[in-house]
C-alpha cells in the first residue's frame, strides 16, 4: 500500500501516513530536512546535515505548540522563555541527527513495509478501531511538509529507535551487582550522637551593655524602620461599570445576536459521507478519468451499491476498504471544492456529480446529516441580554480607563477631581509597608503591580500613577499622599534583639570550640563517656538504623551524616561532627555496620531493584555510546544562545 502512496503522494489515501507523522512530530519531534536551507544561515552542523535558522524556527514553534497542548487553555503563552525554548529545540535537532546518521553508518535500515505496518496499526490514528479519513484530511491541511519527506523522516526515526533498542539489549546485569547494591542500600549502622545545642550554650554566656551598644553603632543600617506610605486611590472594574450603566438594549440588537449565534451553531452541523476517488495518472488523463467517474455515477443511478463500487474502484486505498466511508465531519476539514459539493447534497443517499480536486475526481455520497438543535429566542433572551450588557460594559470600561488616565494626568498631584468627575470613590489607607498585607477592604493594594508602583521612585513625590491593571477586569490608580522614609530605630527598642544576636554568636563560637576539641580527643582514642562527661552531656544511641529512619529533624540530620562516615574497623569507631539546621552541632560516632543481605529481600522488591539497576545501566551505556557517536559524526554549533 505505501509503495503506491510513494508513487502517488498527492492521493487522499496518503493521509494515513501523514497523520502518523503528525503525532510523532507533536509528541516526539523531528528534525526538519534541508529543503529550507538554501540561502538560510546555519546555526549548527551535524555531520552532513545543516541546521539552519528556518529549520530551528520550525522546530522551536513545534515545541511551543507541544507545551501549549500539554499545559491547557489557561496557560499563558507569554510565560514560555523563547530563548530557552530555542536552546532545547536545537539540542533535540542535534540529538536526533546524531542518531539518524549513526544508524545509517551502521547500515540500520527500515523497510517500506515496516513503516507501512507501524503507521497503519497505530491506534492513535484510528476511530472505533478503523482509520478516520476525515481526520487524516483535516490534519493534512495543517502540514507544511512534502509527504515524501515525512516518510523518509519517519523511517529515520524508526531506525534510530532500533539502534537504541539494540544497545539496550546488549546490556548485561550480573547477580553480584544487584547483591552489592542491595547490601549498600539496606546497610544498617549503630550510631551515637552528642548534641551541642545553641540554646544550652547561650544560657552560659553573658552580653554587656557595651557590647550591645558597639553592635548597634557598627551596624545601624540593620536596625531601620521599614519605609511606609499613606496612599490615596480610586478603583473601578467591569462589574462597577456594568452596575452603573443605564444603556438600553433594543430587541433588534438581541435578535441580531441570537441569529448570529444560531447560524454559527447550525453551520457547525456535521455530515457523514463516503466517496470514490478516481486519480488522474500517466496512464489515464483528465478526460478519461472524468469519463470513468461519470460512468460509475450512472451505475450508481442504475442501482449498483456505492460501497461495493468504492471497494472495487476507489484509488483512495484507506477509505476503499471501508466502502469509501469518511465518517462524520464538520466544515473546514475537506478540500474546499469537495466540501462545497458535500454540503450541496440535500438528503441522505444523494450522490454528487464528479467533483475535481487536487487528488482527482470524486463521487461523494451523503450518508447522513447530524442535525443540530438550537434554543428559541425566548429561551435565550435573558442570557443574550446579560451577554450584550457585559460586552457594552467591557467597551465602556476600556473607554473609562483612557478617560481616567487623561484626567489624573492633568490633575497630577491629587485624585479628588478625577474621582468626582467619574463618580468614583476616593479611598485612603495609611501606613502601608512593602512587606505587609493590607486589610481586606483594600485588597487591591496587595497586588504585586500595585505595591511595585507605590514603592517606586516615580511616585515618591506624590504624583498620580498611570492606570494599573490588577487583572483583566479591574483597574486602580494610586498616589502616595505621604512618604515616610526609613529611620534608625532607637537603641532602647532593639536592645533585646541585639543582645539575643550577640548571645547566639557567642554560643556558636563556644560550640565550634567544644566540637573541635571533642573530635581531637575522640580521634586520639579518648573514651566516648569521658568526652561526654567533659562536656556535661550524654550520648544518644540509635541501634541498627537504616538510611530512612527519622524520628525528628535532628535524628534525620544525624543519620544522614552518619551514613557518610567511613565504615569503622572491627572494635573501632568512625567519628565526625555535623552542623544542624538551627546552627547547633552534633558529634556523631558509628560503631558497627551490618551490610544488607540480598537473600532476605522479598522477591517483588528484588525484582524492582533489578529493574531499576538495569534501567540505570542502560541509560549510562547509551549516554556513553551517544558521546562516542556525537564525536564520530561531528557536531559544530555556529551560534551560542
Amino acid at each position: 500500500m505505501l509503495q503506491q502512496l510513494r508513487d502517488q503522494t498527492q492521493s487522499s489515501g496518503f493521509k494515513v501516513l501523514v497523520i502518523a507523522i503528525i503525532v510523532v512530530l507533536v509528541f516526539f519531534g523531528f528534525g526538519a530536512t534541508n529543503v529550507f536551507s538554501v540561502g538560510d544561515p546555519e546555526v549548527a552542523e551535524v555531520g552532513h546535515f545543516a541546521i539552519t535558522e528556518n529549520i530551528l524556527g520550525v522546530e522551536t514553534e513545534r515545541e511551543r505548540r507541544r507545551i501549549l497542548g500539554q499545559m491547557g487553555p489557561d496557560f499563558d503563552p507569554n510565560d514560555i522563555d523563547r530563548l530557552q525554548l530555542q536552546q532545547y529545540a536545537l539540542s533535540q535537532l542535534i540529538n536526533r541527527q546524531v542518531l539518524y546518521q549513526t544508524a545509517a553508518n551502521l547500515d540500520i535500515k527500515v523497510s517500506a513495509d515496516a513503516v507501512d505496518q507501524e503507521l497503519l496499526q497505530s491506534p492513535a490514528y484510528q476511530r472505533d478501531g478503523q482509520f478516520d479519513e476525515a481526520l487524516y484530511l483535516g490534519q493534512v491541511q495543517m502540514l507544511g511538509y512534502r509527504p515524501e519527506e515525512f516518510i523518509s523522516e519517519y523511517a529515520n526515526a524508526m531506525g534510530s529507535s532500533q539502534l537504541q533498542q539494540g544497545i539496550q539489549n546488549s546490556s548485561l546485569l550480573a547477580e553480584w551487582e544487584v547483591a552489592e547494591i542491595y547490601s549498600v542500600m539496606e546497610q544498617r549502622r549503630d550510631v551515637a550522637y552528642l548534641p551541642l545545642l545553641v540554646d544550652d550554650y547561650a544560657n552560659t554566656v553573658s552580653v554587656s551593655d557595651a557590647e550591645v551598644t558597639e553592635r548597634y553603632e557598627a551596624a545601624q543600617g540593620a536596625y531601620m524602620t521599614e519605609r511606609k506610605v499613606d496612599v490615596e486611590y480610586v478603583e473601578f472594574s467591569v462589574d462597577t461599570v456594568a452596575a452603573g450603566s443605564s444603556v438600553d438594549v433594543s430587541e433588534d440588537e438581541l435578535r441580531s445576536m441570537y441569529e448570529s449565534d444560531r447560524d454559527a451553531a447550525l453551520e457547525a452541523t456535521e455530515r457523514d459521507s463516503a466517496h470514490i476517488l478516481f486519480e488522474v495518472t500517466d496512464q489515464r488523463d483528465d478526460a478519461a478519468t472524468l469519463e470513468l467517474a461519470r460512468s460509475v455515477r450512472e451505475r450508481i443511478d442504475a442501482g449498483d451499491d456505492f460501497a461495493e463500487l468504492a471497494k472495487e474502484l476507489s484509488d483512495d486505498v484507506g477509505s476503499a476498504l471501508a466502502g469509501g466511508a469518511l465518517g462524520l465531519s464538520g466544515k473546514g476539514v475537506f478540500d474546499p471544492l469537495f466540501e462545497q459539493a458535500l454540503w450541496a447534497l440535500v438528503k441522505a443517499g444523494d450522490v454528487s456529480e464528479p467533483v475535481r480536486t487536487e487528488f482527482g475526481y470524486h463521487l461523494i455520497k451523503l450518508v447522513a446529516i447530524s442535525e443540530a438543535t438550537y434554543p428559541t429566542f425566548a429561551e435565550e433572551r435573558d442570557t443574550l441580554l446579560q451577554r450584550l450588557r457585559r460586552e457594552l460594559a467591557l467597551d465602556a470600561y476600556a473607554e473609562l480607563q483612557e478617560e481616567v488616565e487623561r484626567s489624573a494626568y492633568d490633575e497630577r498631584y491629587a485624585l479628588s477631581e478625577t474621582a468626582a468627575a467619574f463618580a468614583l470613590s476616593l479611598k485612603r489607607v495609611d501606613g502601608i509597608t512593602q512587606g505587609a498585607e493590607v486589610s481586606d477592604d483594600a485588597q487591591v493594594l496587595n497586588a504585586g503591580v500595585v505595591k511595585a508602583a507605590l514603592f517606586s521612585a516615580d511616585l515618591i513625590e506624590g504624583e498620580n500613577s498611570s492606570v494599573i491593571n490588577v487583572d483583566d477586569e479591574t483597574s486602580v490608580m494610586v498616589r502616595v499622599a505621604q512618604n515616610y522614609p526609613p529611620e534608625v530605630i532607637p537603641l532602647a527598642q532593639v536592645r533585646t534583639q541585639i543582645s539575643a544576636e550577640v548571645r547566639r554568636e557567642k554560643a556558636l563560637d563556644l560550640i565550634d570550640e567544644a566540637s573541635a576539641d571533642a573530635l581531637i580527643l575522640l580521634e586520639q582514642g579518648e573514651g566516648v563517656s569521658q568526652v561526654a562527661s567533659g562536656l556535661g552531656k550524654r550520648w544518644t544511641t540509635l541501634e541498627s538504623v537504616n538510611r530512612t529512619r527519622a524520628d525528628d529533624d535532628v535524628t534525620r540530620e544525624v543519620i544522614s551524616y552518619a551514613f557518610t562516615l567511613p565504615r569503622p574497623d572491627e572494635n573501632d569507631r568512625s567519628v565526625g561532627s555535623v552542623v544542624l539546621a538551627d546552627g547547633s552541632s552534633a558529634l556523631v560516632a558509628v560503631t558497627r555496620v551490618v551490610m544488607g543481605d540480598i537473600s532476605s529481600a522479598p522477591d517483588g522488591y528484588r525484582e524492582q531493584l533489578r529493574n531499576a539497576i538495569a534501567q540505570r545501566n542502560l541509560q549510562a551505556e547509551f549516554a556513553a555510546f551517544y558521546r562516542g557517536a556525537e564525536e564520530f559524526v561531528g557536531v559544530t554549533r555556529r551560534v551560542e544562545f
